[in-house]
């Protein structure tokens, strides 16, 4: 068992003080009734439960909600991945930049429901039909051991795996959780297995008690049911209501849920238990007293005492300062000197925290910390203003420790006696070291090795959500830790009023280029607009020189001279950059580079993930462009129009590669001349995430008939169902009755696989660039998805492809002729390989443009 020894003056863990769950954007608050009623909740007795699953949104949230909020359960999710592989509803980002949408919007779930949130080092690849697959990119032991990591140092006493393990799961990762939640649950014990966890981050074995399984799609196998249409007299709403706000938090999935009230019930079925008498409820053969919590320390009769007065909190929570008192007392002590030490494990520690949190809720006192920049650059000098008010009815003592993120050094510290209804204010400097990191999610500092992170070495940070915040304040009043509180920057919007973000350190110079993917024809030597944007970081002045770094043989590129003298300004320069006359088939790299102070290099931007719902992020780049040279041949046009759709950046690798491309809005579907366009494209998923798509679906079918050229790109169940192609078109799934289980449509998750070209004399295939086996390589994550199932005989397929052992798929690429014109959709990801530079996908592409002629109006 952890034990440590503590001053009885900070008994406490200020690491779950500091958790990212307490560490969000708002101004002070005690809570209310609300999170004072959670506390009390918690206090006096012994539930730990670890939930398992593969993504972001596969967790159960009212199965959280229901252990937390009605039990007093210390819940936690571990979910093996952060969802990079999957798709974005609300924005642009995808791969990495989609897995921190994806994090935070689990962070912002498990404030409503309550528990805590983990990781493992795994990459979320894309989808993937079986288990083997899944192993073939995630290390089955590295993936093992970070589950063993969790359960060690969140100790619960039941785990609760959302998946069976089994082929029934669907998903590949799916079924790997399943797996690793069960093996976790005998390995985690066994302290041979994993040694380097006792020896390296002090973590000892532990042996959960039950193993549950949800039957949320297995319904017959259920040996537990919970009630989640319960009330909950501090929120208002029943526990399922909490827990489908929570699940609409994931709105990058479209999860969006309705808040029904009414009876609700979360079913589980019990797989193994080591208590032998355990089956009749989901903590029963489990001993959840304080004593057991203890394991030792202590007598069982004194901590029989303090659970009973900490219940008792829950009617008057006033007296929760001498039952602090009492807590401490019943801990062994040790005395050297004039020092009085306790012997505390971090599960009595966390009691002692909540207790600390309702004595100070009580105590009236708000604090506050805000720091005068928003972003920061290393070596800079910060000021911090701390202001402390005492709402209470009593002289209130108030300390105060600023610190690093995480770190246990204090920077300064000062105390404050405040009397009922003083406010007081202190400011002071802080020095960022030059050794700061950006801020960055500390698992993306270092490059992935294939599809696992590179965690940093720092034990504390492994399997954790996001690093600690640039600097926090350290708060003790009322004799208790009163918290931690993250110093941030505010503002005042006029609209919204106050608006408060992170304080982030940022480069000096912060140095992007665009595009970072980009198609080199070898047919064309025209040249191409590089453009590189410098944002200063700094409040004094920055002058240097921006150099691109060319491929050998290439025409050198000018080097241009900036001078930035604000903070946040910016300055845009833009690079004619001029392929050699006889351009190699290859892979090309090409690098921005500035130099600033003491002849530092600079050579990386930070990028902003910032949406209403979430914590804002930022997330590194190099100011590098990557991509390949192929022979890329357009057909002529004159405009195109385009529907952008969901995380959909296909418009802007069209224009670089030469389209003559305009973005259609609502508008302009509604009532603009479409006959002016040579060919409309539709973006993925347009059809759902723009309502006047579907508005507009009769105008641009009439289009087509008049000679247009229409692709759509694919489309979900809603374009299927509701019959907007011009002639029938089925899709499979989402799902197979009795149980309802979720499947799969018709999809090609092996990138590499093989296609076939099924109709060679069809010109998509032809021109004005023939396609041959070179432009199926190097395409990214999957070759499609959404394809489909059955068509209407006025279809014509034209490649075949199948993931490695299944039947060959010809839904992924239909052409058909309506009236004058030509109607295709397509359920290849052109989505991902444009904006990854895929030649190939270029060359298709290019080629489905040509299907048409010029637009019905010219």
């Amino acid at each position: 068992m952890f034990r440590c020894r503590l001053s009885v003056a900070s008994a406490v863990l200020l690491s779950f003080l500091a958790s990212p769950l307490s560490a969000q954007l708002e101004p002070p608050s005690t809570g209310g009734i609300v999170a004072l009623d959670r506390q009390l909740r918690m206090l006096g007795q012994y539930k730990r439960v670890l939930m398992i699953g593969a993504h972001p949104d596969d967790e159960d949230t009212e199965l959280l909600t229901v252990l937390v909020r009605g039990m007093g359960a210390e819940a936690a999710y571990l979910s093996l991945n952060r969802g990079e592989g999957g798709q974005n509803l609300i924005g642009p980002e995808l791969g990495e930049a989609l897995g921190i949408i994806r994090t935070e919007e689990l962070l912002a779930a498990r404030r409503l429901d309550g528990a805590r949130q983990y990781f493992t080092r795994a990459y979320d690849f894309g989808f993937s039909k079986t288990v083997e697959e899944t192993w073939r990119h995630w290390p089955r032991d590295t993936i093992l051991k970070d589950v063993v990591r969790i359960v060690r140092k969140f100790r619960p006493q039941v785990i609760v795996s959302v998946f069976s393990g089994t082929p029934r799961d669907g998903h590949g990762q799916h079924q790997a959780a399943g797996w690793a939640a069960a093996e976790a649950f005998r390995a985690a014990g066994d302290g041979s297995r994993f040694p380097e966890l006792l020896d390296q981050e002090h973590l000892e074995p532990w042996t959960a008690l039950k193993l549950y399984r949800s039957t949320r799609f297995d319904s017959a196998a259920t040996t537990v049911t919970l009630g989640g249409g319960v009330l909950d007299s501090a929120v208002g709403q029943t526990y399922h209501q909490i827990a489908m706000a929570g699940r609409s938090l994931h709105r990058s999935q479209d999860m969006g849920q309705l808040q029904q009230i009414g009876p609700s019930r979360v079913r589980l079925a019990l797989v193994e238990d080591r208590t032998a008498r355990g089956g009749a409820g989901l903590f029963a053969g489990v001993d959840t007293t304080l004593a057991a919590m203890a394991g030792g320390l202590g007598s069982a009769a004194e901590w029989g005492r303090v659970a009973g007065r900490m219940w008792a909190l829950r009617t008057d929570p006033r007296p929760a300062g001498q039952v602090r008192e009492l807590f401490l007392a019943a801990l062994p002590h040790q005395s050297a000197g004039n020092v009085s030490a306790v012997t505390i494990n971090q599960d009595l520690a966390e009691q002692l925290a909540r207790l600390d949190s309702v004595i100070v809720h009580t105590s009236g006192v708000l604090c506050d910390a805000l720091a005068g920049d928003e972003r920061v650059i290393p070596g800079q000098r910060v000021r911090l203003t701390l202001s402390c008010w005492n709402a209470g009815g009593a002289t209130r003592q108030v300390e105060a420790a600023t610190r690093f993120g995480g770190a246990v050094e204090e920077i300064a510290s000062t105390t404050m006696s405040l009397a009922p209804g003083e406010l007081r204010a202190v400011e002071l400097d802080v020095l960022i070291p030059d050794s700061m990191p950006y801020t960055v999610p500390y698992y993306l500092r270092s490059p992935r090795r294939g599809d696992i992170y590179r965690w940093p070495d720092a034990a504390e940070l492994a399997g954790e959500p996001r690093e600690p915040p640039v600097l926090e304040v350290v708060l003790r009043s009322a004799g208790a830790v009163a918290s931690v509180r993250e110093v941030t920057f505010r503002r005042n919007d006029q609209a919204l009023g106050e608006v408060r973000r992170p304080l982030t350190v940022v480069p000096r110079v912060d140095i992007k280029l665009d595009p970072m993917t980009e198609v080199w024809s070898t047919t064309s030597s025209r040249p191409r607009p590089l453009t590189v944007t410098l944002t200063h970081g700094a409040r004094d002045t920055t002058a240097g020189t921006v150099t691109l770094e060319l491929p050998s043989g290439w025409p050198a590129a000018r080097p241009q001279p900036y001078r930035l003298t604000r903070e946040d300004e910016r300055e845009t320069l833009t690079f004619a950059v001029r392929a050699p006359d006889r351009l190699a088939p290859g892979v090309i790299e090409i690098r921005a580079v500035t130099r600033v102070r003491q002849g530092r290099q600079q050579q990386v931007g930070l990028s902003r993930v910032d949406y209403p719902h979430i914590r804002p992020r930022a997330y590194a780049r190099p100011a590098v462009s990557t991509g390949s040279a192929a022979p890329l041949s357009l057909p002529r046009l004159a405009r195109v129009g385009y529907v952008r759709g969901a995380a959909d950046q296909v418009p802007e690798a069209l224009r670089r590669a030469g389209v003559p491309l305009e973005l259609l809005a609502g508008g302009a579907l509604e009532r603009g001349d479409l006959s002016l366009y040579d060919a409309i494209v539709i973006g993925p998923r347009a059809y759902e995430v723009d309502s006047m798509v579907v508005e507009s679906n009769a105008r641009l079918l009439d289009y087509t008939r008049r000679g247009g050229l229409l692709i759509v790109q694919y489309q979900q169940h809603p374009f299927f169902e509701g019959g907007y192609a011009p002639f029938p078109l089925t899709v499979g799934g989402p799902v197979v009755p009795p149980a309802s289980r979720p499947v799969s449509h018709d999809r090609v998750t092996d990138e590499s696989a093989p296609v076939r070209i099924v109709t060679p004399v069809h010109p998509s295939v032809l021109g004005p660039n023939r396609l041959g086996d070179a432009d199926w390589s190097g395409w990214v994550q999957e070759r499609g998805l959404y394809f489909a199932r059955s068509w209407d005989p006025a279809y014509r397929p034209v490649l075949e492809t199948h993931d490695p052992g299944e039947a060959p798929l010809r839904g992924g690429l239909l052409v058909a002729p309506l009236g004058r014109g030509t109607y295709v959709y397509t359920g290849l990801s052109f989505f991902r390989q444009l904006p990854a530079g895929v030649p190939g996908a270029f060359r298709l592409f290019a080629n489905l443009l040509a299907l048409g002629g010029p637009g019905p109006g010219r």
